[in-house]
């Protein structure tokens, strides 16, 4: 017989952050127009700011149709921020809103096995659809962590908790 203690460290500061695999998912539908475009937007750039080198990312943005800027996720280096920077600075709100392309967009392309998925989706989940688009990320998440961000003045709470929990992110 024997007695086995393990007691965590005090702090995990000084473990490092292992590398993710950022993406960014705007909603750019016209219910965003105006302040909620703008917040995502900032929000989007704050990220940006504090992704580290060994990291990659993803751009994705949604209205009718659903756009990658990047064909793959593509490192965290200074020229690749610039681009998406300069891109989301670009972004409108305009058309309607169809989430379910977004999810694809964000879920559907190849993933690096050795970073962690991380999938901010931005949105104010003005839709109808919210039975498909939770089984849609149900089916396809895997391994990936979906952290929803409700914007404007009244967001889908229920959506955006629902895609939180299934994604196992808040």
């Amino acid at each position: 017989y024997f007695t086995l203690m393990i007691i965590p460290p005090e702090s995990l500061a000084s473990l490092p952050r292992r590398p993710v695999e950022m993406v960014f998912v705007v909603d750019t539908s016209g219910s965003m127009s105006g302040q909620p475009i703008a917040q995502a937007k900032a929000a989007v750039d704050v990220a940006l700011a504090r992704l580290d080198p060994a990291d990659t990312f993803q751009v994705v943005q949604f209205d009718s149709s659903a756009q990658q800027l990047f064909p793959r996720a593509v490192r965290a280096t200074d020229a690749n921020i610039a681009a998406a920077r300069q891109h989301v600075r670009s972004m409108q709100g305009a058309g309607g809103t169809e989430m379910l392309r977004g999810i694809n967009a964000a879920l559907a392309f190849p993933h690096d096995e050795n970073r962690t998925r991380v999938v901010a989706f931005l949105t104010d989940g003005y839709i109808g659809n919210e039975v498909e688009i939770l089984k849609a990320l149900h089916q396809q998440r895997e391994n990936s962590r979906v952290f929803s961000f409700g914007v404007g003045s009244s967001p889908n709470r229920y959506l955006l908790d629902a895609m939180a929990a299934i994604g196992h992110g808040t």
